[in-house]
């Protein structure tokens, strides 16, 4: 606004304006520094490896021609971003000033004629304040209906600041207004204010503010105020007044590299503390240079000559390699359209998922919680049904009555004085009539001598039959149960019924022979009997819950959840095919806050997966400290990860994978895209089947 100012003051001033001597003014103080600054971030922006400048060309082209803020709307920027990705993002400005200095000449001859033919010198400073006006109202309507970023670049929207910077010096020039004397006697004091004002505007008020429109135009206002002040100003010339003049002649200069040498600071290793004073005075040194050159008044034809051929040059070459250089745009958009299309197929991957993970737990409750039923009631409800078959001798017979009350299913023979050789009879018979189940209770310790030869001939007609064997109680071999147990441990489906010691110290159970039972004694016999089975039942369910259960753990310790940003969204189908059962978690803008949060969430609900992958490319710009708090929150779980940048992990510890795909990208150039943050195809393959290896090894 303050150039518009002066150009006003001096146009205003000459009876004979001249449009062509007035756009080689504006070429002159305008253009060329704006080219020479254009082409010299685009020389050095190519020369500097690992600079990330996808826009270069588009960028660059829309600066020189004067459409800079148009080209940043169609790209969707955001000029209020914190991280610098392009160097020429301020430029917006230029380009609506380069717009309004091609009609301004025009309106300028035109409101010359029509102060002229109605011969009224007001006609032109009205029709100027009610455009300002006009202006200001459209400003304020479209930062109602319009979203703040389209209000920001519009050059319709943001005339409204030009136009009352015109209407302020066609008051001045025109009517030479003074101010009272006392805001004359006042003018530093009142100066100071309105800098302040304007500092503080700057500082605290967020572009996010419902009233950030209104508070632009207190801006306007105050910078208007700012100039008049500074024009009243008729203080003798000093050397303090020499040093601000150098300052305010260079601001157009500081204005236009500040963003590249901000860009360029920005792929430095250096913290803040030391890259912020390095940045302003940085800043300071080149614009002056630049300003000095531009503007430095050489006698010397030859002198002139050198000057000329060495800016020509400058902005030849920066044109060249601008005009040469390769046009991503489609290979973007594709990449975009491949962002959005994955992030859509993601969400639906995932409430799959979490579909998948809810059944799947329902299932394994109602199985554990029936495993459990099975543990206490469903072994009676299973030995209540039992088609167990019983043979034994006399001690069984007499049991035979109490023993299908506990076993209503059974079949039970008993004889007197009945044998390993008589049972073996009767259990062949039963084997030929298909009567034979899979559950037997055999009571022939008693009578007869031991053999292993009779019992091997026993157990190979029984086969794999789960066999409940009764030792004896005054058997007529007294090594028989001693014997009987060492031959059982080569059978694992031989399970020993111990009466012997359920037996001793109760003569009350027995008959005079101390063999036979009576009252208690059988129902402690069968007791006996019944318990070892129940027992037996019991501890397979048990062992079938425990399996069940370790599955689950087996099945939990494989499930995997992925954590990225456009690195994930854009490698997620190569993924997804090596990773069918994992869960994947996107966010195109990483935030720490959220990420944390989902994380405590999960292992407040017991849902967080074992194994976990922090998938981030360089645009997270996730901090050591991040990293560690976010180890410390997954802390017990498997963590891995995938390194895609120059970080250094070394100051991680505990049970966490680094994947340094980085050092692939530094020996493969073709796995990664032009903007130098996505990868290729190419690299997504790689970057896969890395990660299988390392992961699923």
């Amino acid at each position: 606004m303050h150039f518009l100012y002066f150009k006003w003051l001096f146009s205003l001033k000459s009876k004979n304006f001249s449009i062509k001597r007035y756009y080689l003014n504006r070429v002159k103080t305008i253009y060329i520094p704006l080219a020479i600054v254009v082409s010299l971030t685009v020389i050095l922006a190519k020369q500097i490896p690992n600079i990330s400048w996808l826009n270069l060309k588009q960028e660059s082209c829309s600066a020189i021609l004067g459409y800079n803020n148009f080209w940043q709307l169609s790209a969707n920027l955001d000029y209020f971003t914190k991280n610098v990705h392009s160097p020429l993002v301020h430029l917006w400005y230029i380009s609506i000033l380069i717009q309004f200095d091609l009609i301004f000449p025009i309106i300028f001859v035109i409101l010359r004629k029509i102060d002229s033919k109605i011969n009224h010198n007001n006609i032109s400073t009205i029709i100027v304040f009610l455009l300002a006006i006009l202006s200001t109202g459209i400003f304020i309507y479209m930062s109602k209906t319009q979203d703040i970023m389209i209000v920001y670049y519009n050059t319709f929207a943001r005339s409204f600041s030009i136009i009352w910077g015109i209407f302020l010096a066609l008051v001045h020039c025109k009517y030479h207004i003074k101010l009272p004397q006392v805001l004359k006697r006042n003018n530093t004091l009142i100066f100071i204010l309105y800098v302040i004002a304007l500092t503080a505007f700057c500082i605290f008020i967020s572009n996010e503010t419902n009233n950030y429109a209104f508070h632009m135009i207190l801006i306007t206002i105050i910078t208007c105020r700012l100039i008049e002040y500074s024009t009243i100003n008729k203080s003798k010339k000093s050397k303090i007044n020499s040093v601000i003049n150098f300052f305010a002649k260079s601001t157009y200069d500081i204005y236009l590299v500040q963003y590249p040498i901000i860009f360029f600071m920005e792929n430095t290793g250096f913290k803040d503390n030391i890259k912020i004073p390095i940045i302003i005075v940085s800043t300071l040194i080149i614009s002056f240079i630049l300003h000095l050159i531009i503007n430095l008044h050489l006698k010397k034809k030859i002198y002139k000559y050198i000057k000329t051929v060495f800016l020509s040059f400058i902005i030849v070459f920066g044109c060249y390699i601008i005009i040469t250089e390769k046009d991503h745009t489609a290979e973007m958009a594709e990449l975009q359209n491949k962002l959005e299309e994955n992030l859509k197929i993601i969400e639906q991957k995932n409430k799959e998922y979490i579909n998948n993970v809810v059944n799947e737990e329902k299932e394994w409750n109602t199985l554990i919680e029936n495993l459990e039923i099975e543990g206490e009631k469903a072994v009676t409800e299973k030995l209540n049904s039992l088609p167990i078959i019983g043979v034994g001798d006399s001690v069984f017979l007499d049991a035979v009555d109490e023993l299908y009350k506990k076993f209503p299913k059974g079949y039970f023979d008993g004889k007197i004085s009945r044998s390993i050789i008589g049972g073996k009879e009767v259990l062949v018979d039963l084997k030929d009539r298909g009567k034979l189940g899979n559950t037997v209770i055999l009571a022939l310790s008693t009578n007869g001598d031991y053999s292993d030869k009779r019992n091997k001939e026993l157990m190979e007609i029984l086969g794999n039959r789960e066999i409940y064997w009764i030792n004896a109680v005054g058997a007529d071999d007294p090594k028989f149960n001693e014997r009987f147990e060492v031959f059982a441990k080569n059978y694992s489906n031989i399970h020993i019924v111990d009466w012997e010691s359920a037996a001793k110290g109760h003569p009350e159970y027995f008959y005079a022979d101390g063999i036979h039972t009576k009252g208690n004694g059988i129902k402690a016999y069968v007791d006996t009997i019944y318990k070892t089975i129940y027992n037996n039942y019991l501890e397979i369910y048990n062992n079938k819950k425990n399996e069940f259960i370790k599955k689950k753990q087996n099945e939990y310790k494989k499930k995997i959840a992925f954590y990225g940003n456009d690195v994930l969204a854009n490698s997620f189908n190569k993924i997804h095919t090596k990773f069918e059962r994992a869960s994947f978690n996107v966010t195109t803008n990483y935030d720490f806050n959220n990420l944390s949060n989902e994380l405590q969430n999960k292992i407040k609900n017991n849902t967080l997966e074992y194994r976990l992958v922090f998938l981030y490319d360089k645009k997270a710009n996730i901090t050591d400290k991040e990293y560690m708090k976010l180890v410390n929150i997954c802390k017990g779980h498997e963590i891995y990860i995938c390194n895609l940048t120059d970080k250094n992990f070394e100051f991680l510890k505990g049970n966490i994978k680094i994947i340094n795909f980085y050092s692939e990208i530094q020996k493969h150039e073709e796995y990664i895209m032009a903007d130098k943050i996505h990868l290729s195809e190419k690299g997504n393959t790689e970057l896969v089947n890395i990660l299988f290896e390392t992961i699923e090894k």
